[in-house]
């Protein structure tokens, strides 16, 4: 059987009932520039228990499809928004910065990769 798919993504959108937009960025190395270029893709995702907030840093794992477009359930919250009210009773949010280990190396593994092929052209100059 093979192996479930798991992304982490920010909440970008809670305005359907019982699901939420995530937004899931990577890396990439563009070919000919060789810098670090970041790419986006949007899964809506099952939120059964309406949990998430605008902000949230979550965990999302692949299940079987559940409407045309949602293909994805809520792990869990893995870095939550930072929530307030206001004086009129108001909720407010504010998106939560993550400080994630893995994050962080796979972006300086990808920049030595940058590096490194930048010193192989050099030297065919």
């Amino acid at each position: 059987m093979p192996a479930r798919q798991s992304f982490l993504g920010e909440v970008i959108g809670t305005a359907m009932r019982k699901t939420v937009k995530v937004r899931v960025e990577r890396l990439k190395l563009h070919p000919i520039v060789l810098k670090p270029v970041r790419r986006h893709t949007n899964f809506l995702v099952h939120d059964p228990e309406q949990k998430c907030v605008v902000g949230d840093y979550v965990r999302i794992d692949s299940c079987d499809k559940i409407s045309k477009l949602k293909h994805f359930t809520l792990g869990d919250v893995v870095i939550p928004a930072h929530r307030y009210t206001d004086a009129n009773g108001q909720l407010h949010t504010q998106r939560a910065y993550p400080e994630n280990k893995d994050f962080q190396r796979k972006q300086q593994s990808l920049l030595e990769q940058v590096q490194k092929q930048q010193s192989i052209l050099a030297r065919k100059l």
